[in-house]
């Protein structure tokens, strides 16, 4: 794409703003796009709401609903399979707004052979989608940071959840060692178990922390796995590392089980450029959508968690 396509084509952006609000499958589109850009995100459950509040099924099914056949004398009773009922959501509108130099664009365009309006997007979805999964995992509507009171995130709505109704919770006071890991995926109901393909999911951090123990063994024991380089299996579960998560905790469920909520519109703006984007030689984008984070069964995730004080 040559300087005067993207002269062309970033003159009609500044001309005057823009003001779009993307519904129902543009929405769809855009939101699977735009998480699409961080590592967890695309692979955990995706619900869109069709109000700002609801609630949505639970995971996981009955045990041992089978039932003979008497052919005639069958009675058509039917049989409840649904687990749990249903998880209640509230999505929060969230915004980013940003001022994008031009420069940045013209880079970005280039070397993607994208047009600049192509080009912006890019820019504020791979900056929305990675705060998103940051909020998603570390949310706490009880901080003190203005970024993480926006929404609880999945490890605070786990911590919340108690010792109660099969829910699975290990304090400890450092990172348990592998075989400890291992045995603490049996406080998991093996039907539960059953029912999905659970993951560990840990920062960076601990995921390197557990290579190092790794290493340092005389014999490998077989109950986890580094591929080149990487942790990838401990007590025969995958390994996901989540870019921003807490080094002091470690969370054990299913993808599904965690779950974004999204609503259907999605609004984008670009401001018409003004004196201040001239001085800046930069343009302001706003994006607006609307979120909220949601486990659909409490029995079905386990939580570790790295208390200084814990066994005391």
């Amino acid at each position: 794409m040559d300087n005067q396509t993207l002269m062309k084509q970033m003159h009609s952006i500044q001309k005057a703003g823009n003001n779009v609000t993307l519904r129902d499958d543009n929405a769809r589109a855009f939101w699977l796009d735009q998480i699409a850009q961080a590592g967890t995100l695309p692979k955990l459950g995706t619900y869109f709401a069709l109000s700002g509040t609801g609630s949505i099924d639970s995971l996981g099914v009955k045990s041992r609903t089978l039932k003979k056949h008497q052919g005639a004398a069958t009675t058509a009773d039917g049989t409840d399979i649904a687990e749990e009922g249903s998880v209640p959501f509230a999505l929060t509108p969230l915004y980013l707004d940003t001022w994008i130099e031009n420069s940045n664009t013209f880079y970005t365009a280039r070397t993607r052979g994208q047009d600049v309006r192509q080009a912006l997007l890019t820019l504020m979805q791979q900056q929305y989608a990675a705060d998103t999964q940051d909020l998603a995992f570390n949310g706490d509507e009880a901080s003190s940071d203005k970024f993480l009171k926006l929404n609880d995130g999945f490890v605070k709505q786990a911590k919340a959840f108690g010792t109660n109704a099969g829910f699975s919770k290990l304090d400890v006071a450092k990172l348990p060692t592998i075989q400890e890991l291992t045995s603490f995926t049996a406080e998991i109901e093996p039907r539960y178990l059953r029912a999905g393909q659970y993951h560990w999911f840990m920062s960076q951090a601990t995921a390197i922390h557990y290579v190092n123990e790794l290493q340092d063994r005389n014999t490998a024991l077989g109950d986890a796995t580094i591929t080149n380089g990487q942790l990838t299996n401990i007590g025969g579960y995958g390994v996901e590392v989540v870019e921003n998560m807490d080094n002091d905790v470690i969370m054990f469920s299913t993808y599904e089980n965690f779950t974004l909520v999204t609503g259907l519109n999605v609004t984008l703006t670009t401001a018409a450029q003004d004196s201040v984007a001239v001085a800046k030689q930069a343009t302001y984008h706003f994006m607006l959508e609307d979120v909220d984070f949601v486990i659909r069964n409490k029995k079905m995730v386990g939580i570790v968690t790295v208390k200084a004080d814990a066994g005391k």
